[in-house]
């Protein structure tokens, strides 16, 4: 996949997968114009939406998962593979396909606002075992890998590897995704899990895990590194 001049283009590729969902699920509007009882119908928590409403608004998203990439940078299909493996839903259930499009939709919100005056900046710290572990099976895992490859040569996106070298790190705890705001107000954390989300403010909350995303930033530099560890990995396939 060639490069990206810019968020517009890594925004507009998701144009025709976003444009197949929505089709398929026969919707008409993007997903944060839905109500609750679309969000209800495929089995979202009611914190889901939420959150989504906080992070539209974010000038900073931190986002740890040392377990598989996280939604806003999946692939349609890695998507597809890590939501039916953990919910057990089948491929062409709708509230399984609705969290793909959902994901899509993220991404392409947070792009499209990258292409403004002041852009938004995503920071993803990964497990090394997260760019290993074949979700989809082997050729799914080379599209993610590359996808990750592409996206992480935009200066508002920031990728992190812990490496098995580095041994336990912060990360360990589990997925989290902390915004911050532009205007200062409070920090918004959110949690995700197979059956309940947690939305959470207030610094008694959120301290914790922004003290863990600066551990796990400290010494790093730009996205040298995780995108030759991303390479190598991809590049290891077979």
């Amino acid at each position: 996949m060639s490069q990206p001049t810019g968020p517009a283009l890594a925004r507009d590729r998701l144009l025709a997968p976003l444009s197949e969902l929505r089709d398929s699920l026969r919707l008409s509007s993007d997903h944060r114009d839905r109500d609750s009882d679309w969000w209800a119908l495929h089995q979202f928590t009611i914190e889901y939406p939420r959150f989504l409403d906080h992070e539209a608004r974010a000038a900073q998203l931190g986002v740890c998962q040392p377990l598989v990439v996280p939604g806003i940078l999946q692939t349609p299909a890695y998507a597809l593979a890590a939501t039916t493996a953990i919910t057990g839903r089948a491929p062409e259930d709708p509230a399984a396909l609705a969290r793909v499009e959902v994901r899509l939709g993220r991404q392409y919100e947070l792009l499209d606002r990258m292409c403004g005056a002041e852009p938004p900046r995503l920071t993803v710290v990964l497990d090394e075992f997260v760019l290993r572990r074949p979700v989809g099976g082997v050729d799914v895992l080379k599209a993610q890998l590359d996808d990750l490859l592409y996206l992480g040569e935009l200066e508002t996106i920031t990728l992190v590897v812990k490496t098995a070298a580095d041994g336990a790190h912060a990360g360990l705890g589990g997925y989290f995704e902390l915004l911050r705001f532009a205007d200062d107000s409070a920090e918004v954390l959110f949690l995700e899990s197979t059956a309940t989300d947690s939305l959470l403010t207030g610094a008694a909350a959120t301290r914790p895990y922004s003290d863990c995303l600066d551990r796990l930033l400290a010494g790093t530099d730009g996205n040298a590194a995780a995108l030759t560890t991303i390479r190598r990995i991809r590049d290891s396939l077979t």
